[in-house]
């Protein structure tokens, strides 16, 4: 037991010492009365025997504590039929029913634990193997709307290919979410190049970005960062999304994308901007919650896992965000990068 415990342990025993205390005073009165000539060293032998018995007492509850202490951790820990017994063993049998207890509504909690984990590792599993397939008949929609687009209508061609475009940001939402639950996240870090990065999303989203009539503009420049580059690119992409979805319809949209370094911070950044609905003050510091989706106009097509994921990632990746905005002026989003 540490020192800062010895207050509670004497205020535990103030009983017992009190009453030590009571009867030493009144053998020390008998003392007075029977021999008085030789009282002064009865009372000195009296004392220092009250206070060695009281530090005695006190030593031995502390080992008696700190072994129930001890036991009952251990029950706790691992609530089997021997800790129990155990645990019974070092506080005595006053408190065998309240410990019997206790131990069956442990292994109760136990075993469901166990079987949640059981159910959580297997749902991870076929959520990872349903995105793993998933992406075969994604692959060969690609490939068809790719090699047969003379032989469909624009109108077509681009509602498929939107269509497509959403299908393959859900399931990429869908894996890194599986991925984040798990215990231990691999990620594979090193130099990226931004302006790759960059160049296959914008070519991803293309036809979104060309169907809702959305305007990019690239300030960028290849600075060098260490990242997951397949993170990276889905972070990227979340932002970009996250900017159609909240353009403001009816008047001309843009999006701004910029690299460089923060001098003041000395650090790398991204910045994406938009003159989109924005977002209100209010809800700006709960954007990146789970499920939040914010009081706008196209709230119904926002799922609120976006932001969330990117957030997630970030934390993972070491990235620093940073997020400005206006409501229905635009939305600014800057991503922060360690120099390594």
């Amino acid at each position: 037991m540490k020192q800062s415990n010895w207050p509670a342990l004497l205020k535990q025993s103030r009983h017992w010492i009190g009453l030590l205390c009571v009867n030493s005073g009144f053998f020390i009165f008998l003392a007075w009365v029977a021999y008085p000539e030789t009282f002064g060293l009865l009372v000195m032998t009296m004392l220092i025997f009250t206070v060695f018995s009281i530090l005695l007492g006190i030593v031995f509850t502390r080992k008696k504590q700190q072994k129930q202490t001890t036991a009952f951790y251990r029950f706790l820990n691992e609530p089997s039929v021997e800790q129990e017994a155990m645990f019974k063993q070092e506080i005595g049998d006053s408190y065998n029913i309240p410990v019997q207890d206790l131990a069956k509504q442990l292994r109760q909690l136990h075993d469901e634990l166990q079987e949640a984990k059981s159910q959580s590792v297997d749902y991870e599993s076929f959520i990872e193997n349903w995105v793993h397939e998933i992406k075969t008949p994604l692959s060969l929609v690609h490939f068809v709307l790719q090699n047969r687009k003379d032989e469909m209508s624009p109108l077509v061609y681009q509602r498929l290919n939107h269509a497509k475009i959403k299908i393959h940001d859900h399931v990429e939402r869908i894996l890194f979410y599986a991925k984040l639950q798990a215990t231990h996240v691999d990620y594979s870090l090193k130099k990226v190049s931004i302006v790759e990065c960059f160049e296959d999303v914008l070519l991803e989203l293309q036809s979104l970005l060309d169907e809702q009539e959305m305007e990019v503009n690239a300030n960028i420049e290849d600075i060098p960062i260490v990242s997951d580059e397949r993170a990276l690119q889905f972070i990227l992409s979340q932002l970009l999304v996250n900017a159609i979805k909240y353009r403001n319809v009816g008047s001309e949209s843009l999006i701004w994308l910029e690299t460089g370094i923060h001098r003041e911070k000395d650090r790398y950044y991204i910045k994406v901007s938009d003159n989109g609905l924005g977002v209100l003050q209010s809800d700006l510091p709960f954007i990146f919650d789970k499920g939040f989706t914010g009081n706008t106009t196209n709230q119904k097509q926002a799922t609120g896992m976006g932001l969330f994921l990117v957030k997630k990632l970030c934390e993972d990746l070491q990235i620093d965000i940073e997020v400005e905005s206006e409501y229905e002026r635009g939305f600014t989003i800057q991503l922060l990068f360690p120099k390594v």
